[in-house]
């Protein structure tokens, strides 16, 4: 019989110590926001919204630097070291490809708060237009620089990727490319991409009904249109299942 583990006396205090942290930051934040529902409509300041995403943003790039630097810097050690050495040498390429991985996440995250805060300009400069407003393109300063930073970061994932892996990527590669670059794993690495893959897609199908659900209560007390919303979930929800039936057919045809 199993025995469920125990916490100690150091977890619980931390773990209740994290749930009063997280619970004062959704506090402040909701304050800051001024998050209200007023006759059915949810109101909050955009201004302070989107103040937020800009800190969000640049803490990604920072974070996204710092594992490109520490990456690097592994790599430039590995190459360097004598393979006679044979346990400090995995040691330094384990850390090599660990702040490869944290690089690699953090900048797709940084593109994804890049691209919102683009289409949230993109939006603003349309409806000023329409609405024969006043405005300053200085106004879009972040957004631009941002989009510039898009491009830096880019080029410099793909060069340190390529330099570790020694394995040339395009910048837009196709569905054949990135196969043959995740071929290029070694065998553990590519198993535990496989596994992880394979978590993404069951959690999403697990629990994007609930996004439905949350976007119908939305629509029920705050009088938002979530029309867009559920046509979004909708599209990736259809995808990821209907992307099923190629493994299906390739690994089990006649």
């Amino acid at each position: 019989m199993n025995k469920t583990k125990q916490l100690t006396t150091k977890q619980r205090v931390l773990f209740y110590l994290g749930i009063v942290t997280v619970s004062a930051l959704v506090g402040g934040v909701t304050g800051a926001l001024g998050l209200g529902l007023g006759d059915k409509v949810l109101t909050f300041n955009f201004d302070i919204f989107m103040t937020f995403v800009y800190i969000l943003t640049a803490m990604s790039i920072l974070v996204t630097l710092w594992f490109m630097y520490q990456a690097n810097h592994y790599q430039n050690r590995y190459e360097a070291m004598d393979e006679d050495v044979e346990e400090e040498s995995y040691e330094v390429y384990r850390k090599t490809f660990k702040n490869l991985g944290f690089a690699t996440t953090f900048y797709n995250v940084s593109v994804a708060l890049i691209l919102f805060s683009i289409g949230v300009a993109v939006c603003d400069f349309h409806t000023r237009i329409v609405n024969d407003s006043a405005f300053k393109i200085t106004a879009y300063a972040i957004e631009f620089t941002f989009f510039i930073l898009l491009f830096v970061l880019q080029i410099a994932i793909f060069k340190l990727t390529q330099k570790i892996r020694h394995y040339k990527l395009s910048a837009f590669p196709t569905i054949k490319e990135v196969k043959e670059f995740a071929y290029s794993y070694d065998e553990g690495e590519l198993q535990a991409n496989y596994e992880q893959t394979f978590l993404i897609v069951f959690n999403l199908n697990q629990y994007l009904p609930f996004v439905y659900a949350i976007l119908c209560v939305l629509a029920v007390v705050s009088s938002l249109d979530v029309t867009s919303g559920l046509v979004v979930t909708t599209g990736i929800y259809i995808y990821i299942n209907l992307a099923n039936i190629r493994f299906v057919n390739k690994y089990f045809r006649k």
